[in-house]
């Protein structure tokens, strides 16, 4: 269905996971503007140690739940070049019902961590066709780049294209040693018209731990928050 593909390719594209619950943005003292955080320590945590996260999100009447879990697999070869790998589950509930469930193999690089594609459990196959954009070593609150931008394929013959997705980062103030390290996302049918956006964030300290989470996807119209 369609939440639950944007939202894989979504989640794939960031890593998008974290450890506990979520978060606000609204606490006081903010970070200073001199402070730094370590975005690309962050995320080589996530995506080498493994993490699991989830999260409820109410829209009117119904409440949907997010569970993901990331585990590192051995390496394999993708698009010709040994990367990592990890594996990556995906369960959407509305109302206590499962509407979704996915199983992704998630392929990256480090140094610094750089999603390279995916094999989707429903056959489609998604790989990075932009070689420019990763998360920096250290951010200061207000800072922001590109992540570079992901096409999906029917399948991995690669003859038809699905969907794609173009990724920046972000990182937004939160308290005085935590910021919120978010990746926005743009996705888009094989026509080039966007069909939603996806908000995904860490709350990161200044050590690079992920201390909750907090993610926003619109999809038709509908916005949905989990945390």
């Amino acid at each position: 269905m369609k939440f639950r593909t944007t939202l894989a390719l979504s989640l794939t594209s960031a890593f998008l996971a974290a450890c506990g619950g979520g978060g606000g943005g609204d606490s006081t003292p903010v970070a200073t503007p001199t402070t730094t955080f370590p975005l690309d320590a962050a995320y080589t945590k996530a995506v080498i140690n493994g993490i699991s996260l989830s999260g409820t999100a109410v829209d009117g009447a119904d409440t949907w739940s997010m569970t993901v879990s990331l585990t590192p697999a051995s390496d394999e070869v993708f698009e010709g070049v040994v990367r990592k790998k990890a594996l990556q589950s995906l369960t959407i509930k509305k109302n206590g019902a499962v509407l979704a469930a996915s199983n992704i193999q998630s392929y990256f690089s480090i140094n610094p961590v750089t999603t390279q594609g995916a094999r989707y459990s429903d056959g489609t196959y998604a790989v990075r066709t932009s070689t420019t954009g990763s998360f920096p070593v250290a951010a200061k609150v207000g800072d922001s780049g590109g992540l570079g931008i992901l096409t999906v394929y029917t399948d991995a013959n690669k003859t038809s294209i699905q969907s794609t997705a173009e990724s920046t980062w972000t990182l937004e103030a939160d308290t005085a040693t935590t910021a919120f390290s978010c990746t926005n996302i743009i996705l888009k049918n094989a026509a080039g018209a966007q069909t939603g956006t996806a908000a995904g964030c860490y709350k990161i300290d200044t050590q690079g731990n992920a201390l909750g989470m907090r993610y926003t996807q619109s999809v038709a119209g509908k916005t949905l928050v989990f945390k």
